[in-house]
């Protein structure tokens, strides 16, 4: 395109704007209605931080069921249940909540192996007194 050329098509398109600038009316039937509006601030998300109570609450509800299947998770689901149950007082949390339902599972599996066992036991002892077997 040489620079006669050019001129030409501005001048055409110079005539063109004039009738619609006149009229009022433009080819870009586009509207930015976002030109005056500020951008809403970013709130970054607050970390929420666990309280000692239940993290305790829920290592001690693991190790209480670990502990369970061989019958001595007592100790640790008794300390995991009151860890989650002031931790869960003091604030409403995911992973107090999740000690406190290890640590009671841990007990009720404990104090089941603990009857279990006994019953094994006594049966067994019952059986060889009968026999003579003492």
């Amino acid at each position: 395109m040489d620079g006669q050329n050019f001129q030409n098509e501005q001048n055409t398109d110079n005539q063109q704007n004039n009738g619609v600038e006149e009229t009022g009316f433009s080819n870009n039937y586009y509207q930015d209605y976002t030109a005056n509006v500020q951008p809403a601030p970013v709130e970054q998300p607050k970390e929420k931080k666990s309280s000692g109570l239940a993290i305790a609450s829920l290592v001690l509800g693991i190790i209480s069921i670990v502990m369970g299947c061989c019958g001595g998770g007592f100790p640790f689901s008794i300390g995991g249940i009151i860890c989650g149950a002031i931790a869960n007082k003091q604030e409403k949390d995911g992973m107090a909540k999740g000690g406190l339902i290890c640590s009671i599972i841990g007990l009720v599996l404990s104090i089941a192996i603990t009857i279990f066992a006994v019953v094994i036991y006594v049966m067994i002892l019952g059986e060889t007194m009968a026999y003579g077997y003492y």
